[in-house]
């Protein structure tokens, strides 16, 4: 486990379920508090679902670089209490321009939080442990993607006040939390000082990050459009279909990390590239209400076994010094596909048709599956070449 010991993982991991848990009640509430209290177009809330992303893009790097030098720790709890207050803020908005800003600065607070996060899952990690590290901070992930737009559903059905009020309020549980959590950056900060050049930082991500935009891309059409999406396909609430896609989620996460770590980690992202574009493909062209669950679960199981391996890929490829700010380069590239994704997504379902907002993710991520081949092919060549590193084979 590293000298950081299992008290600091069982931290770790309860941090991660408090505030994504009530992320996911997010999904549910941005999306229906702008749908049906402000009565926005389909436009507006992808704009105000996604718009999260947008400052994420610039923050991620910058948090990553200066978390290097100066720790993990205040890249934690103080983005968590920011998320809880603006959380508080959302349903006293009288505006959906004022729902966007906040979203915005969700949107910085949750780069900087989760980028610290991965850092230091992968620092109380053994070196050929990152997969299954990044796996068990993805599992976490899920358990509250899991329950909180389930949850979500049934609080704001109730009175959306409750469903902000709760979320916000678990956000600060979670920041009381973090403040026991051990610094664990202090191996990397005497190194720190001497920067990564940028061209080699890109080299070592670029290809992970494309097929990441891909996959943040579907990702956030999916969440952007679901509640509306399960109600015309006849399904209801769209709780049951969250916890079928979270539930998949989970159980191939708790296997795609280790297995990485065995076999490669682009072996496993290939699949899951290929399966995330098959199920939204299937979501596009459901015929029955029933399709809707099989489809979701394959999207479940691609994005599953993807987000991992990518994200150790591109853990192992960086420069051990600069490790988070390699890993906010490569988050960032989630958050371009993610932030591309609402507006756009939105305005081709407005234009084409409804079905439209998973046709298209699922034509985005076939240049993921090319990207992913490649990553593949590049492994293969180092595996034959004894004693090179990932550095070296990025030349």
């Amino acid at each position: 486990m590293s000298r950081f010991g299992t008290r600091t993982q069982l931290l770790l991991d309860a941090v991660v379920v408090g505030y994504f848990l009530p992320i996911g009640m997010l999904f549910v509430g941005v999306s229906r508090f702008v749908r049906e209290e402000m009565d926005g177009s389909e436009f507006v809330v992808g704009v105000a679902t996604t718009t999260f992303f947008v400052s994420a893009i610039v923050v991620r790097p910058w948090a990553g670089r200066v978390m290097d030098r100066i720790g993990r720790r205040p890249f934690i709890w103080p983005p968590l209490i920011a998320m809880a207050a603006t959380t508080l803020l959302i349903p006293a908005s009288t505006a959906s321009w004022m729902v966007v800003v906040l979203r915005l600065l969700q949107g910085a607070a949750g780069a900087a939080l989760y980028t610290a996060l991965a850092a230091t899952a992968t620092d109380i990690a053994p070196p050929g442990r990152r997969g299954a590290a990044m796996a068990r901070l993805s599992v976490m992930v899920y358990v509250g993607f899991a329950v909180g737009p389930f949850v979500g559903e049934y609080l704001f059905d109730q009175h959306h006040w409750w469903l902000f009020a709760a979320a916000g309020g678990i956000m600060a549980l979670a920041s009381g939390l973090a403040l026991a959590l051990p610094e664990t950056g202090d191996d990397h900060r005497d190194a720190a000082g001497a920067e990564v050049p940028a061209r080699q930082m890109m080299a070592a991500v670029l290809r992970p990050g494309l097929a990441q935009f891909t996959m943040g891309f579907g990702y956030a059409c999916l969440v952007s459009f679901l509640t509306r999406y399960s109600r015309e396909v006849g399904l209801g609430p769209s709780g049951w279909l969250f916890l079928t896609f979270a539930a998949c989620t989970l159980v191939v996460r708790a296997v795609s990390g280790p297995m990485g770590d065995r076999v490669g980690y682009a072996k496993v992202a290939l699949p899951g590239v290929v399966c995330t574009g098959i199920g939204l493909a299937l979501m596009a062209t459901a015929w029955d209400a029933w399709v809707a669950f099989p489809a979701i679960a394959l999207v479940g199981v691609g994005y599953g076994g993807c987000l991992p391996a990518l994200t150790a890929l591109a853990a192992e490829r960086a420069p051990e010094r600069a490790r988070a700010a390699a890993l906010g380069t490569f988050f960032s590239f989630n958050d371009m596909g993610s932030a591309t994704a609402g507006p756009l997504v939105g305005w081709i379902a407005g234009w084409a048709g409804f079905r439209w907002a998973y046709g298209t993710p699922a034509i985005v991520l076939v240049a993921g599956a090319v990207v992913a081949v490649t990553l593949v092919r590049q492994a293969s060549v180092s595996s034959a070449t004894p004693g090179r590193t990932p550095q070296q084979s990025l030349r």
